[in-house]
């Protein structure tokens, strides 16, 4: 089966420079992030980093992930660092044209009975809902409430989640302690925000925020009445109703479905050809306004059980790989790829020494990361998809084709052309039609034009466009990718 996709154009990322993707170095230190900037994002094309929040949040016991989503102040002093190197790191990272996006907790502060300890040294009382180095009092909060049905917009948006106490950001102080911290971020040269748990917060409260916020910096170098870059954290992980449309109204908002979709379609609960009507045709939110991604901190620790859904990790590196293949060769969405650290049990932290301090970002020989880092976006496929991702840059997915079950093939314009085997157990063999002029052209995953040969895989286009594709079931690469730019001479 052969079916043709047009998209309308999106707007880049703010000023970019036409990069397309977000990488989210999942609790990296702030010196770690800077020369990550300099030495790979930068080079390699990725257009921003998201980062974990920043402000001050409690110590947990046995510092879970889980501590950063439990705020105690709008200090900047965490595990990840303090001002000045948060300072430095933007302005680093800016210089390579590598943009920041903070993710930020707005909606609750701290959990715990009794006193609790900040990482930057304040002291907060949950049970009292008093935080005296946020200025936040008991009057600040929602009154306690469990959230019974993920339907209720009211239950929702104004419940606590996890026992977390829920911030009213209905009222005005509340509303500007927020927007002075966001502000502060803008100032310092940040470009944006990922909203966490923004579908628990109402969407003219948001609204409300955002429209308080600066402009860029200038001083960062952003032009004249630039506006910050804001995508929300919509998760919808039991497929209830969401009200998306809501958010999609005020920034881009994520899309969770595509991770749960290719997730089943890479575990084989759904064919690929499931994904040749990727869009608003299946329900996903206009292109231009969502954010995809394979698997992010939480999708990662979702337990393997039968009614939730089956996500592709990097504990599963084949069929990540031909995840994110698919994803960065694909038009729809700006993708956001995750780079994690190992786990064994789900509430396990980062690297880190006996007294919490992070393990720094190690690399081999190879430029992969080690000490427990995994790095997806330092896998050299990633670097391969990141260029052909720029080089067809604003051309539509055409000419899809698909055997019914897991392999498939599909051109982007005449600048590039993907062919796929998802199938653990069956070889691709096929006659295909790349939407490439005739000649040989070398396969960018395996290797690269070297003088008159290739380096790796050589694939031979006809005069009439098409091209023989064998992909073993055996292959550690289990696709082939071509470029125009990649054709012998």
């Amino acid at each position: 089966m052969m079916e043709d996709q047009t998209e309308t154009k999106s707007d880049n990322l703010v000023g970019n420079h036409g990069r397309s993707a977000i990488v989210q170095l999942f609790e990296w230190t702030f010196v770690d992030i800077q020369a990550e900037c300099v030495l790979h994002l930068g080079p390699t094309g990725f257009g921003a980093v998201q980062v974990s929040p920043v402000n001050e949040v409690r110590i947990l016991p046995n510092r879970s992930w889980r501590e950063r989503y439990e705020p105690i102040s709008y200090k900047i002093l965490g595990r990840s660092g303090a001002e000045m190197q948060l300072r430095s790191m933007v302005k680093t990272c800016n210089a390579a044209g590598v943009r920041i996006y903070v993710e930020v907790v707005l909606n609750s502060m701290a959990g715990g009975t009794g006193s609790v300890q900040g990482t930057g040294g304040s002291v907060a009382y949950p049970s009292y809902r008093d935080y005296p180095d946020a200025s936040y009092g008991i009057g600040d909060f929602n009154h306690p409430c469990t959230v019974l049905n993920q339907s209720d917009p009211h239950q929702v948006r104004n419940c606590q989640i996890d026992e977390l106490p829920d911030l009213n950001q209905g009222l005005t102080s509340v509303r500007r302690r927020i927007v002075d911290f966001l502000n502060k971020l803008i100032s310092m040269g940040v470009a944006g925000f990922y909203i966490h748990a923004a579908r628990n917060m109402w969407p003219h409260d948001l609204k409300a925020i955002y429209s308080q916020l600066e402009n860029l910096s200038t001083t960062a170098g952003f032009s004249s009445r630039s506006r910050p870059f804001i995508y929300q954290d919509v998760m919808d992980l039991r497929s209830e109703e969401t009200f998306r449309k809501e958010y999609v109204l005020l920034g881009m908002t994520t899309e969770y479905r595509f991770a749960y979709d290719i997730g089943a379609i890479i575990f084989k609960q759904k064919p690929f050809h499931w994904m040749v009507n990727l869009g608003t045709k299946i329900g996903y939110i206009p292109r231009e306004h969502s954010v995809i991604f394979l698997d992010d901190p939480v999708l990662q620790r979702i337990p393997n059980v039968d009614d939730l859904p089956k996500i592709v990790t990097f504990k599963h590196r084949r069929l990540y790989s031909i995840a994110l293949v698919f994803m960065l060769g694909h038009r729809y969405g700006t993708p956001r790829i995750m780079s994690s650290y190992n786990f064994n049990n789900r509430n396990e932290g980062l690297p880190s020494d006996t007294r919490g301090k992070i393990s720094p970002v190690t690399l081999d020989a190879e430029g992969q990361c080690t000490g427990g880092w995994i790095c997806e976006h330092r896998w050299k496929i990633v670097a391969s998809m990141m260029r052909f991702r720029t080089e067809v840059s604003w051309q539509s997915v055409i000419s899809w084709v698909d055997n019914g079950q897991n392999q498939l093939a599909f051109c982007r314009g005449k600048a590039g052309f993907i062919a796929i085997n998802a199938e653990i157990s069956l070889s691709m063999k096929a006659n295909v039609f790349t939407c490439m002029k005739a000649g040989i052209y070398c396969d960018i995953i395996s290797g690269k034009v070297d003088g008159t040969k290739c380096s790796g895989i050589a694939v031979t286009v006809n005069d009439d466009g098409r091209a023989d594709i064998f992909i073993s079931s055996r292959a550690n690469e289990p696709f082939v990718v071509l470029l125009a730019s990649e054709k012998l001479p």
